[in-house]
């Protein structure tokens, strides 16, 4: 009986680190291209997302490397994995809206929300914090862990690191490489290469 049991925790952990996803594709400090302009990438970073007024938009879509266009403008950046009851969870991140930004020296400070459901219910987080961090060579938008809800699994708390490997100031658009986990009643982490445009935000018609 012990055995039996024994071999059934084996097949339920196989199983499970088989199902969640992983953060190998995520490169941690590309090298920043700036595209249709001669500014600095310091300048362009703090242009992109300090320079404008808000709130406004970004959205995401998961993108060839390569190219840097978007393989299918429905696919977002995500991270796969289980729930209780090993309930398979995606969560995408579609879209966050800065509400308020502000520069300390070489740190752009976000106040944002996140459009990030999982298994296509949206989540509940709040402001969530974000910082976009900036040197000569590279530049990073980080997510710091923050909590969570959603109905589908219950409370969890989410992190999000989106290095930056080029930004077009006249079209609006960024690209790089993502990972993106979450820890809790649920856990999922999963990376890969995103695109990224800038959105005038609309007012929030939810009451």
């Amino acid at each position: 009986m012990f055995e039996k049991s024994r071999i059934l925790v084996v097949v339920f952990a196989a199983f499970f680190l088989s199902a969640c996803g992983s953060t190998a594709r995520f490169v941690e400090k590309p090298t920043l291209q700036i595209q249709g302009g001669s500014v600095s990438a310091l300048d362009a970073v703090q242009q992109f997302f300090g320079g404008r007024s808000t709130p406004y938009e970004i959205s995401f879509c998961e993108a060839d490397s390569g190219t840097g266009e978007c393989i299918d403008a429905n696919a977002a950046p995500s991270a796969t994995g289980l729930g209780g009851f090993f309930l398979p969870l995606e969560l995408e991140l579609k879209s966050v809206t800065v509400e308020q930004s502000s520069a300390k020296g070489d740190l752009i400070v976000l106040s944002t929300k996140l459009n990030a459901p999982v298994n296509d219910r949206q989540s509940s987080c709040g402001e969530v914090p974000a910082t976009v961090e900036a040197s000569a060579t590279a530049a990073t938008l980080r997510i710091p862990s923050n909590y969570c809800n959603w109905l589908v699994i219950g409370n969890v708390l989410q992190t999000a690191t989106l290095s930056i490997d080029s930004i077009d100031l006249e079209n609006g658009i960024f690209t790089g490489y993502y990972k993106i986990a979450f820890y809790g009643t649920g856990n999922a982490r999963g990376s890969g290469y995103y695109q990224a445009r800038y959105l005038i935000s609309q007012p929030d018609a939810r009451p």
